[in-house]
């Protein structure tokens, strides 16, 4: 894997932690991601869009087709994660979804874009699952409630992450990070000001929503430009570093864990899913 590319993907995990953090402890994520995305996203778009109108990019057919895709894809993925967040704990939460997430780009990458697991890669699928069941035991399965709502929603955020990365993936290798970058964007800003007038949402931003927008689109920005020279089977796992930074803050910060058992059980499950990536990324 490029060095380059390892900049890149260490710069996204810690953007990617960081505005995770900031949209729990909204005590609204739904609205806060709504707000977040709207402005910087629009900007993007703009931006690409009056770059083309004066030549200075080329967004092919195709490019367009995947970037309204991978903008739809992370509406979805945002509205799904916030639903997630309103519901369980972020050291719960969080790690699901990012090991979901490699789990499924994974499949992607070796079924449908001929790449390959070698090396130690399947014994880090095995970890991911180990860990993934850590977090969350069978036996509690069981158990109904909101808690168990939120974790549908938050399997299906890491669902939809996975096949946002792979669209990105391929939109990058078409278009370029950048231009790509404000195609998705400016589609996920305007869907969401669509979703915002019907929810009766006032659009507005602050300081403080501009930030977490702003981290949201530049650790996307770093991911595509991984994307750019490394193949999705190595940097959507790498990226799942962020896990531990934000399952620590969950346990330790915002004290999520009510005995040192429920520690030591969310804590040993988020490691191995980064062992786990860890093993897939390096092969």
């Amino acid at each position: 894997m490029p060095f380059a590319a390892l900049l890149f993907v260490a710069g996204s995990a810690a953007a990617h932690a960081a505005w995770n953090i900031r949209l729990k402890g909204t005590g609204d994520p739904e609205t806060a991601a709504n707000l977040a995305v709207i402005t910087p996203g629009l900007i993007a778009g703009a931006l690409v869009l009056g770059a083309w109108g004066l030549g200075l990019v080329q967004i092919t057919p195709n490019a367009a087709a995947l970037g309204i895709a991978a903008g739809t894809a992370e509406l979805a993925y945002f509205m799904t994660l916030a639903r997630a967040y309103a519901g369980a704990p972020i050291s719960v939460v969080y790690p699901i979804v990012r090991g979901i997430n490699p789990l499924v780009a994974v499949s992607i990458g070796t079924l449908l874009l001929t790449e390959r697991l070698i090396g130690a890669q399947p014994w880090g699928v095995i970890l991911i699952i180990a860990g993934l069941l850590a977090l969350r035991p069978p036996w509690q399965g069981l158990r109904q409630g909101i808690l168990g709502v939120a974790l549908l929603f938050a399997i299906g955020a890491g669902v939809l992450s996975a096949g946002g990365s792979a669209i990105e993936r391929l939109g990058v290798l078409e278009a370029g990070p950048l231009p790509f970058l404000g195609i998705t964007w400016g589609v996920t800003g305007l869907l969401y000001l669509i979703v915002a007038q019907r929810k009766g949402l006032v659009w507005k931003t602050t300081p403080n929503l501009a930030l977490t927008g702003s981290l949201i689109i530049g650790g996307h920005l770093l991911v595509m430009a991984a994307f750019a020279v490394a193949p999705l089977s190595v940097v959507v796992p790498l990226r799942e570093s962020a896990i531990l930074l934000v399952s620590g803050w969950g346990l330790l910060r915002a004290r999520e864990a009510s005995s040192a058992a429920q520690i030591a059980l969310r804590a040993s499950g988020a490691i191995a899913i980064v062992s786990g990536a860890a093993l897939i990324a390096l092969g």
